[in-house]
């Protein structure tokens, strides 16, 4: 019976999402959908100059999609951060407990990161 019991209480209990990860893909396709604005002028500011930095326009046709990608990554992220389930054994106590402040944090952090590559394509222009 207890056998069964310990069965079906493993069975009952969701897995965590890890945020982390959706976090850190939401950065890199934003990183990658402004490279296009962003790659240049980091290599101008370097030193490092020439007609092949063209070549990085290439990246632009898929800038809605890396768009629409860091946009679901995040809200999946937060999906994760503030609206967790997690199943309770019968002996524990029924708290209601919000995101850590580290978990809300990092995330508002990243998404305006995310924020700023995505927008780069606008603001760029005035440091030029």
């Amino acid at each position: 019976m207890s056998y069964l019991k310990s069965e079906l209480s493993l069975q009952s209990t969701k897995k965590k999402t890890d945020y982390r990860h959706f976090i850190a893909g939401g950065i890199a396709t934003s990183l990658t959908a402004s490279i296009c604005c962003l790659g240049p002028l980091a290599l101008l500011v370097t030193g490092v100059s020439g007609a092949w930095m063209s070549n990085l326009m290439f990246l632009e046709r898929y800038q809605p999609i890396l768009i629409t990608v860091t946009l679901l990554a995040f809200l999946l992220a937060g999906r994760s951060i503030f609206f967790e389930t997690e199943s309770l054994a019968e002996s524990e106590c029924c708290e209601e407990k919000g995101p850590g402040w580290k978990k809300s944090s990092i995330f508002a952090a990243s998404s305006c990161l995310a924020l700023v590559f995505i927008s780069s394509e606008y603001w760029v222009l005035f440091l030029v």
